[in-house]
């Protein structure tokens, strides 16, 4: 398979995250900038930057079986059973999204932690301050003890009915995530997975921005409870498109290994200022939150075929057609990834200038 010249210029440059401690699984370029966060294509990762083969053992490869998530901080998920669906004290448990079966999230075609139905409660007794119906919540001391000084990381799974092309194998995805101070105001910045109103298609077919700047985007959102992400036009939304091929590299992966890390360099700069200043009884009264949507939203219009969430190709995303995506939090020790050999790190510190000639790897 030859290299595509736009995954030549998407990763040309990479290097070492600055501020992460842990060896860096995400190179400092060669992301694609929606609103407020760096998203991370995993497969493309593994394809053209790891020098071995993609799969178990690639340092892109990041597990989400249910074992290998149940001692992270887990969003979303349609799986069952404790540890994967109980989170720690001070944190909601995971949202139930769809998962194929028999119950009411059964085919759900749009799901949104604001259908207030949908929300988990917490995984303990033990309070949560100011703990929304309408979002995913958790304290910023429970936070605090899980990041252990690493910089949040949050992992997205496709799981979309394989065989239907590109259009029903991708998915619409938004999310506004805020930190809220003991007595409810925002603290920070409201932080979006967001297009910014950009066109609503794949990636570099005009939605994100290679390698772009997070400080350059300001969702300007004073009031995040109004659950009202900025529409745009018809032919413009806010909505991510979470491909399910891109670059020709499969993305839908299904429930047991994540396509995409996202990274929310602010929001994480707002965590280190507040765990580094404030003490644990403090941090037990700041709360997380995260709101986020899956699917075309069907409040945004009544007419079906409307060009809303279609963008330039028609159908792309709209519909969650299978479920059991999954939504977790962890850091890279957090998931035991393999930890570059000098020699390999090397290889990103001289910026991957020949990705345009051929894989690291040989062809089978």
């Amino acid at each position: 398979m030859k290299v595509n010249k736009l995954a030549t210029g998407f990763f040309a440059g990479a290097l070492f995250v600055p501020g992460l401690s842990y060896g860096a699984l995400l190179p400092s370029s060669g992301y694609v900038t929606y609103g407020d966060a760096n998203s991370y294509s995993l497969p493309i990762l593994q394809e053209f930057v790891a020098t071995e083969s993609p799969g178990p053992g690639n340092p892109y490869y990041v597990q989400s079986t249910p074992g290998a998530i149940k001692d992270l901080v887990v969003v979303a998920t349609g799986s069952g059973g404790t540890g994967v669906t109980t989170n720690f004290d001070g944190m909601d448990k995971a949202y139930d999204t769809p998962n194929g079966k028999t119950g009411p999230n059964k085919d759900a075609s749009f799901y949104t932690t604001t259908d207030t139905s949908n929300d988990p409660g917490p995984s303990s007794n033990v309070d949560i301050n100011n703990n929304y119906d309408t979002s995913w919540d958790a304290s910023l001391a429970s936070m605090n003890t899980f990041l252990s000084g690493e910089d949040m990381v949050v992992y997205f799974n496709n799981n979309q009915v394989k065989n239907l092309d590109t259009a029903g194998e991708s998915l619409a995805a938004w999310a506004q995530l805020w930190v809220t101070d003991a007595s409810g105001n925002l603290a920070g910045e409201v932080y979006e997975f967001t297009n910014n109103n950009g066109a609503y298609n794949l990636f570099p077919l005009g939605g994100g921005d290679a390698d772009g700047d997070v400080t350059a985007y300001s969702s300007g959102v004073v009031d995040p409870l109004a659950n009202n992400p900025d529409l745009g036009d018809n032919d413009n939304t806010d909505y991510v498109l979470s491909g399910g091929n891109v670059l020709g590299i499969d993305h839908n992966l299904g429930a047991n290994e994540a396509a995409y890390a996202l990274m929310f360099p602010e929001l994480n700069i707002l965590f280190a200022g507040l765990f580094d200043t404030k003490t644990v009884s403090e941090l037990a009264l700041y709360t997380f939150h995260i709101d986020f949507r899956l699917g075309c939203d069907p409040g945004f219009s009544t007419d079906p075929d409307d060009e809303i969430c279609s963008g330039a190709i028609s159908g792309y995303g709209k519909n969650l057609n299978n479920g059991y995506e999954q939504i977790f939090i962890g850091t890279q020790e957090r998931l035991g990834v393999y930890v570059p050999e000098p020699g390999t790190a090397l290889l990103f510190g001289l910026g991957l200038a020949g990705l345009g000639y051929g894989r690291r790897r040989s062809s089978k």
